[in-house]
């Protein structure tokens, strides 16, 4: 199966749940913990594994790609703190994205041949559509790792992965089936008016992932830093609402694909 249609899989199965997605929970930030060679700004852009918090009220909730634009920046020796980044990101579909800042620390190990990394961040978010609605107060931190599997002037590739790590605070109105139980999407005139509830979530959630990455032409001196694909996989636990109340945790699963290009300063 080829990858688009894998994404494409994911968003589906929860939009046959439900056409009302919202709340974007991202189950990683997608940043590599390989630092960049010298001072410099590094763009991503793509889909990140994690699940929508309007997924918490569905009967079988599940994981979604998670549409995702990023940037960081690498102050290194301009601060006398190499590997120390300052990052936003913002994350979701059609209005519903917050914006989130993010601060790191990252750092290669011997050669050059492993880097860890670790980073928090945390944003509040709020969103109402098709009669639905929420607010979300999250923050967490990630530690990650990422191994060079062979060194080359042009391309090398990477296996990479990480543990997250977030608390979440939420609250929302939906609208729900008769019985209450789960939620459905809002009635439209002149369809009779469906029961709504008011829910709450709240708790601490972990999630790991692993990928592979390609990175190109890394090793130049000049201003550009080069470039990275990254494809990787997550799983983790999300909260879930039955009948207007919180019950046990549910476990996801869902996938990433991001594209990565750094610029700076070049060598001395």
């Amino acid at each position: 199966m080829r990858l688009q249609h894998l994404l494409l899989g994911v968003g589906a199965a929860a939009a046959s749940a439900a056409c009302t997605t919202m709340g974007p929970t991202p189950a990683t930030t997608g940043f590599t913990a390989r630092p960049m060679p010298r001072a410099g700004i590094d763009v991503q852009a793509g889909v990140v594994p994690g699940h929508n918090l309007s997924s918490s009220v569905i009967e079988a909730p599940d994981g979604n790609s998670i549409k995702q634009l990023s940037a960081v920046v690498q102050y290194d020796e301009l601060i006398g703190v190499p590997g120390l980044i300052l990052g936003a990101r913002v994350f979701g579909n059609e209005g519903d994205t917050p914006l989130e800042p993010v601060i790191g620390y990252r750092r290669e190990l011997g050669d050059g041949q492993a880097a860890l990394a670790g980073f928090a961040y945390g944003t509040k978010a709020r969103h109402a559509e098709n009669g639905a609605s929420y607010e979300m107060t999250r923050f967490g931190a990630e530690l990650a790792g990422d191994v060079r599997v062979i060194e080359h002037r042009w391309a090398e590739p990477h296996v990479f992965g990480g543990f997250n790590l977030h608390n979440l605070d939420s609250s929302g109105t939906y609208c729900t089936d008769p019985d209450g139980r789960w939620a459905e999407d809002c009635a439209e005139p002149p369809d009779p008016a469906k029961p709504t509830a008011i829910a709450s979530a709240a708790g601490t959630y972990p999630a790991a992932h692993v990928g592979v990455a390609v990175e190109v032409m890394r090793h130049r001196d000049s201003w550009f830093h080069g470039g990275r694909v990254a494809l990787m996989a997550a799983g983790g636990t999300m909260p879930h609402v039955e009948s207007g109340r919180q019950t046990d945790d549910e476990s996801y699963f869902s996938f990433g694909l991001t594209l990565s290009v750094g610029v700076g300063a070049g060598a001395e």
